[in-house]
């Protein structure tokens, strides 16, 4: 049995690697470097359960430790908002279409552009856009809160 334990492990590390390589999304890429020190331990003759108990720990220590520098690096917001791209400046000069009534005497006015929909203001208070409108985003006002638009 131990003489084919060095074999598990390198099918392990292939296995992962293989797989890491076409999903290319770290899925598999913690467990490489654990199967090879318990590669390297099989062949020093060490007992098959320390083997296992050091791929196991290792393997939790590298999931913890990326899952911690990732968490610090990475801020997620499960409701869709990107956190990390704080500025919608690029809409700024392209067309969108108006797809409720853009009025600032009442406070309305929406406009979807890439299919996301952004609140929307006129350039002119006393301009009004009707839905199906095609209008050009002039700015974004300085709250962020709304696109000036402009025909």
């Amino acid at each position: 049995m131990s003489e084919i334990i060095p074999y598990i492990w390198l099918g392990i590390i292939v296995f992962a690697a293989v797989v890491e390589i076409h999903a290319f999304a770290f899925v598999t890429v913690w467990f490489i470097l654990p199967a090879l020190i318990s590669f390297t331990l099989s062949l020093l003759d060490i007992n098959v359960w320390i083997q296992v108990l050091v791929f196991f720990v290792i393997t939790v220590f590298l999931l913890v430790l990326s899952r911690t520098i990732l968490k610090k690096s990475i801020k997620y917001d499960p409701s869709g908002y990107d956190y990390n791209y704080n500025s919608y400046d690029y809409i700024i000069g392209r067309p969108a279409i108006v797809t409720e009534e853009i009025n600032n005497y009442k406070s309305t006015g929406t406009i979807r552009i890439n299919g996301l929909v952004f609140p929307a203001e006129s350039d002119d208070d006393d301009i009004i856009y009707e839905s199906g409108l095609v209008v050009t985003v002039a700015r974004i006002n300085a709250n962020g809160a709304q696109a000036v638009c402009s025909r």
